[in-house]
């Protein structure tokens, strides 16, 4: 089961966690590799893949949320877990312009990993990615004087030829299940929605009128597809069932409205919308009501595309000197140009609706792009951090496998506004790994002593996600330890019991109790340690 982090906040984000777990796949070779291998199965948090020996025992465990923070603090246990990787929505087709003409490309949302998938002499464009991310649709005029349409794999490779008619067929638009492919041709004198099998065979008209009908867009349950129609003097966006009928008009204005797209839960549909003497992309209500307008802008803004979460808008616009790519958030904000692509010009963007790896924190060696993972195998208990851009933190746990068995997680309640953290219970527990970021080594937290550590203390800090102090009790102090009281006064939050160890993120390598202390107080904003006694 995918949980797509549409319109984020951290309260939708908890109860995101607390859902029930389906075992599933990535989604095919578009998506995260490595379910195929995995002992138990799969499972999804957010941006998160998780890969555990038997989803049946996994659990999760939702941490004290720092009501300062963006950040989201679960402990996931329970279950061997063999892989644990972040993934993200960053792969995008577009048409560009490579000198002397136009292709099929794709390109990360930050600009790298650019391609020039067609790589032919043809006009390319207005490419459509397949619902699993194997396949992208797009038309040509490489093979007469008139567009088809294509599709070819997600690599380039297998480029296939699936219309052949004496009027263009053009604005390809694949099936939620993708079985079908959905599209507009003048193959009988004006521009008609039309419907084929994925193969291009079985073509079936869908609409029949006088005035141009074109652009469809397939609703994400498969029952109804959004068009722009001239039928009433003007062009406005319509839906239609997904065998044609009832087509019904959601823009019902003056103006002329073209390219709809619908939200990934079928709850609103971009547009653009020539108003106020200028065209910009505009968004309303699946039934047409609620009307906005994102963009506002001097130059064009045109042919906007939902990301799979729902949380971000392409688009194409002229504001650059030339069409270029632009991106913002869902309500028209936090507008910013995408960087990187070796064209000329770039245009008619269309998302990847399946996650590809960000980071790998617990895998193979080569499993993170050429990166050890800084986990490395399997681990039974790792803490993450996420918040709106996806994991800000993790730390895993380590004990021997053969005493895995005896761990048990339980969330630290009364620790403040600003702090998140958990008491781990086991026997032999050794060190916690902490990840640092991407090609950084991770930092480790070495839990040693006499007596034995029998339970750990961990707390993180809600401003950065980080580990900020860690303590130990023996096996005979594990009720004292659970005693924790705040003391408002003065920022602090002191806990009292009987500590053999603290270690604070200022220096974790030193642990500051000499013998036992009965108290240790941290400072209530960062966690870390202030004093031991």
């Amino acid at each position: 089961m995918r949980t797509d982090l549409s319109c984020l906040s951290l309260t939708w984000l908890l109860v995101v966690l607390l859902v029930p777990f389906v075992v599933g796949g990535c989604g095919g070779s578009g998506g995260v590799p490595g379910s195929e291998t995995d002992e138990g199965g799969s499972v999804t948090l957010g941006p998160l893949q998780v890969g555990v020996a038997a989803t049946a025992g996994f659990r999760t465990l939702v941490l004290n949320s720092p009501g300062s923070s963006h950040i989201a603090f679960t402990a996931l246990f329970g279950s061997r877990i063999v892989r644990l990787q972040e993934v993200g929505y960053g792969r995008i087709a577009f048409s560009g312009g490579i000198p002397g003409n136009v292709e099929i490309c794709v390109m990360n949302t930050d600009g790298t990993g650019f391609a020039n998938l067609t790589q032919h002499e043809g006009t390319d464009l207005e490419p459509d990615w397949s619902p699993d991310g194997r396949k992208i649709a797009f038309c040509s005029y490489r093979d007469a004087h008139n567009k088809e349409i294509y599709t070819m794999n997600a690599n380039g490779t297998g480029q296939i030829r699936l219309t052949n008619s004496a009027g263009d067929d053009e604005c390809p638009a694949w099936s939620p299940d993708g079985t079908h492919i959905a599209f507009s041709s003048v193959r009988d004198g004006d521009y008609e929605i039309y419907v084929m099998n994925a193969d291009g065979s079985a073509v079936t008209q869908l609409t029949e009128r006088a005035d141009s009908d074109r652009e469809p867009a397939w609703s994400p349950d498969g029952r109804a597809i959004a068009f722009w129609s001239q039928r009433n003097g003007d062009a406005e966006i319509y839906v239609m069932g997904a065998d044609g009928s009832g087509p019904t008009n959601l823009s019902r204005n003056s103006a002329d409205d073209y390219w709809p797209t619908w939200s990934p839960d079928g709850k609103r549909i971009a547009f653009s919308s020539h108003r106020d003497s200028n065209t910009d992309v505009y968004a309303m209500n699946a039934d047409g009501s609620g009307q906005v307008r994102l963009t506002s802008h001097e130059q064009t803004d045109t042919r906007p595309n939902w990301s799979p979460d729902g949380r971000r808008i392409l688009f194409e616009s002229f504001r650059a000197g030339a069409v270029r790519l632009f991106m913002m958030s869902a309500s028209g904000s936090e507008e910013n140009r995408l960087f990187g692509a070796s064209t000329l010009f770039e245009q008619e963007p269309d998302w990847c609706p399946v996650p590809s790896v960000v980071r790998t924190l617990i895998g193979p060696n080569g499993s993170d792009g050429g990166f050890a993972p800084p986990f490395g195998a399997a681990r039974p208990l790792v803490v993450v951090g996420l918040n709106a851009d996806g994991l800000a933190s993790a730390a895993a746990l380590y004990l021997p496998e053969t005493r895995w068995g005896s761990l048990a997680v339980s969330a630290l309640n009364n620790i403040g506004a600003d702090l998140a953290g958990l008491k781990v219970t086991g026997t032999d527990l050794r060190r916690i790994d902490e990840d640092m970021g991407r090609g950084v080594k991770r930092r480790q937290w070495v839990l040693t002593g006499s007596p034995a550590t029998g339970a750990a203390l961990v707390f993180f800090s809600g401003e950065t996600g980080k580990v900020a102090s860690v303590l130990t009790v023996a096996d005979a102090n594990l009720a004292s330890a659970q005693e924790l009281t705040t003391q408002a006064a003065g920022g602090q939050v002191v806990l009292q019991g009987s500590f053999t160890q603290a270690y604070s993120a200022a220096d974790p390598q030193r642990n500051l109790v000499t013998g036992t202390a009965q108290t240790v107080a941290l400072d209530g904003r960062t966690g870390e340690v202030v004093s031991v006694r």
